[in-house]
């Protein structure tokens, strides 16, 4: 039996909410105006976040030269962005426990693939002309574009197991499966869980339209958009994270050309990712 939309879509308010750091780190994020020493003090008052921040900075991720003692000095060293990045990628990703008894993946396994998207879409960036300050932008989008998964494994894995079977009307997008099932296919669902948290549009957009790639007719959330995209495509293509082909995603031609790719090419924009993504696993560490 088919589940309605606003039965599925209540089940975000079930979700884990954010302490009162995370939610204040959310707000900054949000706001233009935010200054560093803002962004510093906010997360300081809070021991366990510092200790996330500062070791995910620390870690074979990010190469650093010399160790990182202190946010003023990781704020310095990364920028603004960056460590705004960290902080509320990493918080999402604590706050989301997946059970690991459901049929198709692992908990592990849906964090590793998203952390493969997260890295992908950074390499894209850092390959077609993104600046520095705004790649760990593409990172964070990329490592949260499928939360709007979490709901359908929490609250109705069986009827979605029974949609991700690969022998479930095969050549049919599991999009169009989840949204005949349960009246919301799992991007918008994500969209809703990101907008409910306040996450930063930047985040907002790349999440809620990833697997059409529709874009907003702004070049810089275009250009977002469309890598996650193609970094999600091509991780599903590697069976990287999770195996099997549980859904068959259509590479979109606009998004490539946003990017300026031609799809030949594509596999020289992933150079090393699984190196890298095994580099960058503290982040799914509690």
């Amino acid at each position: 039996m088919a589940f309605n939309r606003e039965e599925v879509v209540q089940h975000i308010d079930k979700l884990p909410a954010f302490s009162s750091t995370v939610a204040k780190v959310m707000q900054l994020a949000n706001n233009p105006k935010s200054a560093p020493s803002d962004l510093i003090q906010a997360i300081s008052l809070d021991p366990l976040m510092t200790a996330k921040v500062l070791g995910l900075i620390n870690s074979a991720y990010f190469s650093m030269r010399e160790k990182v003692v202190s946010l003023k000095r990781a704020v310095i060293m990364l920028g603004f962005n960056t460590i705004k990045n960290i902080a509320v990628g990493s918080a999402v990703v604590a706050s989301i426990k997946l059970r690991n008894n459901y049929k198709w993946f692992t908990g592990d396994q849906f964090w590793e693939h998203c952390l493969g998207v997260g890295i992908g879409a950074r390499m894209i960036a850092a390959n077609t002309g993104v600046s520095a300050v705004d790649q760990d932008e593409y990172f964070i989008a990329g490592l949260l574009h499928d939360i709007g998964k979490v709901v359908y494994v929490q609250y109705h894995p069986e009827e979605y197991a029974a949609i991700s079977d690969a022998a479930t009307e095969p050549g049919v997008a599991k999009t169009v499966l989840e949204l005949r099932e349960f009246g919301i296919d799992h991007a918008e669902l994500g969209g809703l869980i990101a907008k409910k948290w306040e996450l930063p549009r930047t985040l907002l957009e790349p999440i809620g339209r990833h697997h059409s790639a529709a874009l907003v007719g702004e070049a810089g959330l275009d250009k977002l958009i469309s890598a996650v995209h193609v970094a999600n495509c091509y991780c599903r293509e590697i069976n990287l994270g999770i195996k099997g082909h549980l859904e068959t995603i259509v590479l979109s031609s606009e998004a490539l050309k946003t990017l300026g790719i031609v799809q030949k090419n594509l596999p020289g924009y992933f150079a090393d990712l699984e190196k890298k993504v095994e580099d960058a696993k503290i982040f799914l560490k509690g």
